[in-house]
């Protein structure tokens, strides 16, 4: 049993962002580090050639920087190219020095905001060792980021790594990323977190893609991220917890987002003044049961711890207190009895198997995952035949936007994950 951290404003519990063209304007001295380096490496090298335009450059920014001058300079041989690059570089670590750079508009107050309040706050850029460090300590990124990830941090690869290894390092998957380019949504995406894009960032001309939200400027992202807390409050609301000492059963398809919910809930109860605890069911779960034959009821009690399941749902409780419990499978009657109201959350199959791969495709491997998914969307889809939630619950919530949860429109289907 558990009890999430105090927060009064934002329900995450972490925020990680991209760096350049999302908290560093890098407009302000690549462009002319790069065409200066450039005139350089094209002397050296003895060619009669014009640096690219300032939006060749741009369009660099956010990628590893290897990966972005081989797509521009393809006429270039290896060794040629890496003279470029590194007279490139040696130019903006020169107009670094020079106090060249500085923060987007917005940044200070937003990271100020979400520090105070608790939230974890990391980086995840596809830089180097020495500039990221050059950017935390020169532009005083320091004092609100707790932990910084690069292309030279160890064991990373790319910035799902990084974007992983924060998740890791901050104990939560209760996140969102928030970047400008398609990579950041992506290394959101293979995490599956939802994304904030940043649309005054550096995006190509013509890079569209879909992400969870989408802000003008950082000063769009604290009101965007308070959304989620002022929602899940109105939940409660529609929810009419019993004052008396109250238990909540918060259940759902696989990967909905139930449990994030239903610390989100637990939260809100305790900014309304109450006592609340939050009770995490994951490890209730039995993968090796999922594929128990017979009906629901029986395959449920194979896949499912029961006996705990029902233990921290019928504990006592002081008056006027209130325990919430993310579980899997909830719609077993055995756990609905207990319980004073019951929250069913679901999202589209599309969204919750991004979920599924990004929370345990990177460690589980994508064969056995799928196998694991197909029987839990097969005792899923049983249960809610047998037991459906519509009729049973007294809520029901699409987590379909991690960031917007709502009331479900429609009755819920659980089509299957993979």
């Amino acid at each position: 049993m558990s009890s999430a951290p105090s927060s009064q404003r934002f329900a995450v519990r972490a925020a990680i962002f991209d760096l350049d063209g999302t908290l560093v304007a890098t407009d302000r001295f690549w462009p002319d580090a790069a065409r200066a380096g450039a005139l350089r490496a094209f002397a050296e090298l003895g060619l009669d050639a014009a640096p690219p335009e300032s939006e060749v450059w741009m369009d660099m920014v956010g990628q590893p920087l290897e990966d972005a001058f081989a797509a521009a300079f393809p006429e270039l041989e290896d060794d040629a190219r890496s003279l470029l690059l590194a007279r490139c570089v040696e130019e903006e670590h020169r107009l670094l020095d020079e106090g060249r750079a500085g923060l987007l508009p917005g940044v200070t107050e937003a990271l100020a905001a979400l520090r105070a309040d608790g939230v974890r706050v990391g980086v995840a850029s596809n830089c180097s060792g020495a500039y990221l460090d050059q950017m935390m300590r020169g532009l005083g990124l320091e004092q609100w980021v707790e932990e910084p990830r690069c292309l030279d941090s160890p064991g990373i690869r790319d910035k799902g790594d990084m974007v992983e290894d924060l998740l890791l390092t901050f104990g939560t998957r209760h996140a969102v990323m928030v970047g400008d380019r398609a990579g950041d949504r992506d290394a959101a995406w293979a995490n599956g977190l939802p994304h904030v894009h940043l649309a005054r960032g550096y995006a190509a001309r013509g890079e569209e893609f879909e992400a969870e939200g989408c802000i003008p400027g950082m000063d769009a992202l604290v009101p965007l991220l308070e959304e989620r807390r002022a929602r899940t409050e109105g939940l409660l609301g529609a929810l009419e917890v019993p004052g008396r000492a109250a238990r909540v059963l918060v259940t759902g398809l696989p990967f909905s987002g139930a449990r994030a919910l239903a610390q989100d809930l637990a939260q809100a109860l305790r900014t309304a003044g109450r006592s609340a605890s939050f009770v995490d069911g994951t490890g209730w779960l039995r993968p090796d049961g999922l594929r128990a034959e017979g009906p629901p009821l029986a395959a449920v009690a194979a896949a499912l711890d029961l006996a705990a399941a029902d233990a921290a749902l019928s504990a006592p409780l002081e008056a006027g207190a209130a325990r919430v419990v993310a579980c899997p499978f909830g719609l077993h009657p055995a756990l609905l009895t207990p319980a004073d109201r019951i929250v069913w959350v679901e999202a589209s199959a599309e969204v919750r198997l991004r979920r599924a791969l990004g929370e345990q495709g990177r460690f589980q491997g994508l064969a056995a995952l799928e196998d694991e998914l197909q029987a839990r969307s097969r005792l899923t889809e049983a249960l809610v035949r047998a037991f459906p939630p519509s009729r049973l619950t007294h809520l029901q919530v699409d987590c379909t936007d991690a960031l917007r949860p709502a009331r479900a429109l429609a009755p819920p289907s659980g089509p299957a994950l993979s």
